[in-house]
């Protein structure tokens, strides 16, 4: 009779044996490893295929991601991604990181399409505009910091991050857009438009909001709502009217450089982009920022449809 034990190590050798032709469904970055306790640890004898196994046995127990010691052999199997929220991490260069490969970033049943980043120094508007830059397809490996992939704010990014989705948005099949605005890994704002039959600039318009958290926008009227905003640095900018500096009243702008044309002293920060809106239900006046803030992020998201 055999044994449920031997049927089962059988099962698992010959779904190792299958993962073979699967391996190159996977991603690998080097130098990064989960610290979140996994959900199970294997040790193998250090050697040029252990890696392999090590991916090997993720593939059978359909785990989300592993790291794998290339010195000391330990392969830690994890239920987590590297850039998921609650995932933590560590740079080594003594591990490596694999997952299954992706060719698209998802939050919450969402595509990202873009993640702006405070404070890099490289303008929003040019690489929303860059039909050649993206960074997924596939996902990883990553050409930025895995932060830059995050919701988790906290974590360390230099750079935006765009999908490859951007450069073909006419034919994407796009229903909705949703704008994040986002600080200390909360959303704080929130946007939500019709996205179908847009372009990449179209969309974001007083006439496509179909909901927000800012809950005079469909009612309001504007000097300014549009992407390309105030030129030259004024973008991604609803307001409602200029009246000098402490008596604007908007809702948000992205401060796209600090060598602005603008008069008002948000528009020369000493580092930028910035991402500047009220946290508050309605349209504020500026006066001296105090119901304003300045977001880590801004995130734009898309549900496609047929």
């Amino acid at each position: 009779m055999v044994s449920q034990s031997f049927l089962q190590q059988l099962l698992c050798l010959l779904v190792m044996a299958s993962a073979e032709i699967r391996q190159e469904l996977y991603s690998v970055v080097r130098g990064y490893r989960l610290t979140n306790t996994p959900m199970l640890t294997v040790n193998y004898k250090p050697t040029k295929r252990s890696a392999t196994w090590c991916l090997k046995h993720c593939l059978a127990l359909y785990c989300s991601s592993t790291s794998f010691s290339q010195t000391e052999g330990i392969c830690e199997l994890h239920s987590l991604k590297l850039y998921d929220g609650d995932s933590t991490y560590v740079e080594s260069g003594d591990w490596i990181y694999m997952e299954p490969r992706s060719d698209v970033l998802t939050w919450d049943g969402w595509k990202v399409v873009f993640r702006g980043q405070k404070d890099t120094g490289t303008s929003i508007y040019s690489a929303w505009l860059n039909d050649s830059l993206y960074h997924d397809h596939p996902l990883l490996p990553p050409r930025l910091k895995p932060g830059c992939f995050s919701p988790n704010t906290s974590r360390p990014c230099d750079d935006h991050f765009r999908s490859k989705i951007m450069s073909a948005w006419e034919t994407a099949g796009i229903q909705l857009v949703k704008v994040l605005l986002m600080k200390n890994s909360r959303v704080r704002s929130e946007i939500i438009f019709d996205g179908t039959g847009t372009t990449k600039t179209s969309w974001f318009t007083e006439t496509r909001v179909i909901n927000s958290t800012w809950t005079d926008l469909t009612t309001s009227t504007f000097n300014y709502f549009s992407i390309e905003g105030h030129p030259d640095t004024r973008r991604f900018l609803i307001s409602n009217r200029y009246n000098g500096c402490p008596n604007d009243i908007m809702w948000m702008m992205v401060i796209d450089s600090n060598e602005s044309i603008h008069a008002c002293q948000w528009d020369h920060p000493a580092t930028a982009p910035k991402f500047l809106y009220t946290p508050k239900s309605t349209k504020t006046i500026t006066g001296t920022l105090t119901d304003f803030e300045y977001g880590d992020a801004m995130v734009i998201l898309v549900k496609l449809g047929n």
